[in-house]
């Protein structure tokens, strides 16, 4: 699916999130036009949005108010507002505490110009404005759908569940590069290129613990290289503790291999454009150290890009990293967890220096 080219019009209500109490009026009464939809429609017809987030584990969840009704995250595209950029990360952190990381529309009422789409993220705790006393009820999707009441919100979460469930690997890398190619993009820092919102001294503490795994002087692959400020932080990182690494990086989405091909130009001929489950160097060549985030690919596809990698882009004797980034409030497995989840021995691992768990690599030794 292409990135939206336009921004949403905003609906006529008091603001976004809980506020909105006529639309559950409308929607219970079934004057919907609920319709699956595979593909987005126009961005400029998006007036509202409800969501239907999923939890690492993949549980559902929805809301509790405090009158005890349970619903969905939803709400109004604001003037100025892209759904897919803005909408989708504002309303779940302001109606449920929620971070979003993917999203993906699945249903369409066109007569109401409501969007329904699944989000994969998780609870947040951090500094973004946010309901920190948000009630958010976590179950399996049957479970979850009974808590609603009757109406198109029931169906959507098990419609939700079922398409969250048997997502393929195109439909998750068209997500990926729906969402992050023009949020990078628009992003104003270089740490925002690469999809970190905080200042550079942040980042430092965030991501340094990568270097933790560089034993020796090599080349340096990063899978996801975005604009390639990993890249060059790690180079240089290294370098303070006598390391020399060569980076290189890859990336799945065209522009952003343009953009860090513009930043870092005398490394442009190492930034490749390719999927982290297919993509080799043409000479064939291979890596001393190969890093990769574990939400490069599908969750279930971990095992399978770990095993590559290692068999065909690290050389022996060099290390392959993988790292999990979470935002604080998170519930997700650290780095070291997915891989011994996945029966990989784990040669080590370290985390940054930022609040617990947001964090973290693991290296596996070729």
């Amino acid at each position: 699916m292409p990135p939206p080219g336009a921004r949403g019009i905003a609906a006529r209500a008091s603001g976004p999130g809980w506020t909105h109490t006529a639309e559950g009026d409308g929607m219970d009464a079934g004057r919907t036009a609920y319709e699956p939809v595979g593909q987005d429609p126009d961005p400029a017809s998006v007036r509202r949005v409800t969501f239907v987030p999923f939890l690492p584990g993949g549980l559902a969840g929805a809301v509790r108010r405090g009158d005890g009704v349970v619903r969905l995250p939803s709400g109004v595209v604001l003037p100025g507002e892209d759904w897919i950029l803005d909408t989708a990360a504002r309303v779940p952190l302001e109606t449920a505490g929620y971070y979003r990381q993917r999203v993906h529309p699945f249903a369409w009422d066109a007569g109401q110009q409501r969007l329904y789409a699944w989000l994969d993220g998780d609870r947040y705790r951090g500094r973004r404005p946010h309901a920190a006393d948000a009630d958010l009820v976590v179950a399996d999707a049957g479970t979850i759908a009974g808590m609603l009441p009757q109406g198109p919100e029931r169906r959507a979460v098990l419609d939700a569940a079922r398409s969250f469930r048997e997502q393929d690997d195109a439909s998750y890398f068209a997500d990926n590069l729906r969402l992050l190619e023009p949020a990078y993009l628009r992003a104003t820092t270089p740490e925002g290129g690469s999809g970190f919102g905080r200042e550079p001294e942040q980042w430092r503490a965030r991501r340094s613990m990568v270097v933790e795994a560089l034993h020796k002087d090599g080349t340096f692959l990063d899978v996801g290289c975005a604009n390639g400020l990993l890249m060059d932080s790690v180079r240089r990182w290294a370098a303070e503790r006598g390391r020399v690494i060569e980076p290189h990086g890859v990336d799945f989405a065209p522009r952003l291999v343009e953009l860090a091909r513009r930043r870092l130009p005398r490394w442009a001929g190492r930034i490749a454009l390719g999927n982290a489950l297919d993509w080799g160097p043409a000479d064939g060549g291979r890596f001393t150290f190969v890093h990769t985030l574990a939400d490069c690919v599908p969750e279930r596809r971990l095992g399978d890009l770990v095993r590559r990698l290692l068999v065909e882009l690290v050389e022996p004797g060099g290390r392959l990293l993988v790292s999990v980034y979470q935002a604080e409030g998170g519930t997700a497995p650290t780095a070291a967890e997915r891989l011994a989840a996945l029966g990989v021995p784990v040669g080590g691992w370290a985390s940054g220096t930022g609040p617990e768990r947001t964090a973290t690599t693991a290296w596996v030794d070729a």
